[in-house]
């Protein structure tokens, strides 16, 4: 484990300082990082096998979730829903779900799963938390591109800022239908339920009782000059590890939590009569660069476990399931979430086509894989990889010729704004 930190932790100081570069030749830290992750994983092969499957590796792999979900909570900007109620509400709230079920009707048939088996609705669901959050990693400049109008950037960052909240107590509920808490005992819907509600009480009590009351004090500090925002900073950084560290010791969703103390902390330091309800960059800006160093990490991991997938059989319905994800179900349940819109179909299809997939798949993906069985644990890094890697071909490499492709006209998007970078 500790050669596999130390090339980690190089790799990504090596990238630090070419990562300007780097973006000139349109490869981003993602990328960078998976292909280091692979040249190191075929030496560390043996050491990454045995030490990937630990109670130390899931930890870190919890902490680094419950950033990000934090992270994800606090920084959109314009607002709650960045200034695109409609668009965001038919994302989260109408092509989510759909998405859901859609990948449920075709991962059964095509993976060979029981119809009517809780194992096989549970392990659909996980699969599912896995392929379906978006997240931008991969491909960066599309938050940029004047190809896209501005009002769709906007919607599709608060997408991906909170579809991972979403996803998470489906990942956790799934996980305790697998009996991944349980002793591999596969538990009724009803029993499941019955852990999942007080796990969710406590998540919302820790975590907006945290969030809001950090928020308020944080408001007042500032209001009476008590702190700067080097104070408020440091503060960020310890939120997500208190708010996680707590819920998980009163048996609660530490994930949840995490989430809602973002929001919860967004929502009281920026309360205010007036119209600007964003977080200061300056005080996020030690917790969203703790993020941004955690997902290089991320990325350079799955990239040493790309090693370990070359070496087992090709499972074609698994690199199937993969690209169906990437592709028909994203775009279907767009399609269908914007039917009565004033949408154009043109711009359906750019929603429906950027989805890129990142770190949010690898940290779910790695969970999976330390929780279920063998068969099932090897499933879900199979898929993992496979999605992440068709991701960065299909969004990062093919995206911009895409984009070009649905442009209207041969104009670009007048009045869009570059979007800050994210790793």
């Amino acid at each position: 484990m500790a050669t596999l930190l130390v090339c980690n932790t190089i790799a990504i100081l090596l990238w630090t300082v070419i990562s300007k570069r780097l973006r000139r030749w349109h490869i981003s830290g993602a990328v960078a990082m998976v292909l280091c992750g692979t040249i190191t994983g075929f030496f560390l092969r043996d050491e990454i096998s045995e030490h990937l499957n630990t109670s130390l590796a899931e930890h870190i792999v919890e902490l680094i979730l419950a950033v990000l979900l934090f992270v994800d909570a606090t920084e959109v900007r314009g607002g709650f829903l960045a200034g695109e109620r409609s668009i965001v509400t038919r994302l989260l709230v109408f092509a989510l779900p759909l998405s859901l079920i859609l990948t449920g009707a075709v991962a059964i048939p095509l993976l060979g799963m029981p119809v009517f088996s809780t194992a096989s609705i549970a392990l659909v669901l996980v699969l599912a938390c896995i392929v379906l959050p978006v997240d931008f990693a991969p491909s960066p400049e599309m938050m940029r591109d004047r190809l896209v109008p501005r009002r769709l950037r906007h919607g599709l960052a608060v997408e991906s800022g909170y579809n991972d909240g979403i996803f998470s107590p489906i990942f956790a509920f799934a996980l305790l239908l697998l009996g991944a808490s349980n002793d591999g005992e596969v538990l009724a819907p009803i029993e499941a339920l019955e852990h999942a509600v007080p796990a969710a009480g406590w998540a919302v009590l820790v975590g907006v009782g945290v969030g809001g009351f950090m928020g308020a004090a944080v408001r007042l500090a500032l209001a009476r000059d008590w702190v700067d925002a080097h104070g408020v900073r440091v503060a960020m950084l310890l939120m997500p590890f208190v708010t996680y560290e707590c819920t998980v010791a009163l048996n609660g969703n530490g994930f949840v939590a995490t989430f809602l103390a973002g929001i919860a902390y967004k929502l009281l330091r920026t309360w205010s009569g007036g119209d600007d309800h964003d977080v200061p960059h300056a005080e996020l800006a030690l917790v969203d660069d703790l993020g941004a160093v955690a997902s290089l990490f991320m990325w350079f991991i799955v990239g040493s476990v790309t090693a370990l997938i070359f070496t087992m059989p090709a499972s074609w319905p698994w690199i199937l399931f993969a690209l169906l994800a990437l592709t028909v179900l994203r775009m279907v349940p767009v399609y269908i979430a914007f039917i009565g819109s004033r949408v154009s179909l043109r711009e359906r299809t750019t929603l429906g086509f950027i989805g890129p997939r990142g770190t949010s798949s690898i940290v779910f993906g790695l969970l999976a894989f330390n929780a279920l069985n063998d068969d099932d644990a090897n499933a879900a890094i199979y898929v993992t990889v496979i999605t992440v890697l068709g991701s960065i071909i299909l969004h990062g490499w093919l995206g911009p010729r895409v984009l070009r492709a649905l442009r209207p006209g041969g104009v670009g998007a007048a009045g869009a704004e570059p979007a800050r970078e994210t790793t």
